[in-house]
């Protein structure tokens, strides 16, 4: 199977009309697609479900499928870019506002619990050594 197809560049900002200009340079586009489902081209050509050789695979059978055969296709399509837009904007969403959900970061408030910190370990340590000397003296004592 040849793969043509790859020299079709997607770009999102092409019209429906230059991917079926380009595409008609290599493949049968049926009457019926450029009159009732001019974008379903740059649907073939834009969606992320598909490789290359499934891109090759419904541009050759076009010419043989039946109008309700191309719908549904269509509609196939269609729906996969729906659900994609849905989901790129819930993703922006979650990420627009995981900053405000974040814990701010208080410098000063870190500053005086890590001082609190050492000051409770130079004591914890001046009570050990406290502890240390009355033990030798004791066992001096002995």
């Amino acid at each position: 199977m040849s793969q043509v197809s790859q020299q079709i560049v997607v770009d999102k900002n092409k019209t429906a009309e230059q991917y079926l200009i380009e595409a008609e340079s290599f493949y049968i586009v049926p009457k019926l697609i450029r009159e009732k489902f001019p974008d379903l081209i740059k649907l073939i050509f834009e969606t992320e479900s598909m490789n290359t050789e499934e891109r090759e695979y419904w541009l050759q059978i076009m010419p043989i499928m039946s109008e309700d055969q191309i719908t549904k296709f269509q509609g196939i399509l269609l729906n996969e870019k729906n659900q994609l837009a849905k989901l790129d904007q819930e993703y922006a969403t979650e990420t627009e506002s995981a900053p405000a959900q974040a814990p701010k970061f208080n410098e000063v408030t870190i500053k005086e619990k890590l001082a609190n910190i050492r000051k409770e370990e130079n004591l914890s340590k001046a009570g050990e050594q406290k502890e240390e000397e009355e033990l030798f003296k004791h066992l001096q004592n002995l």
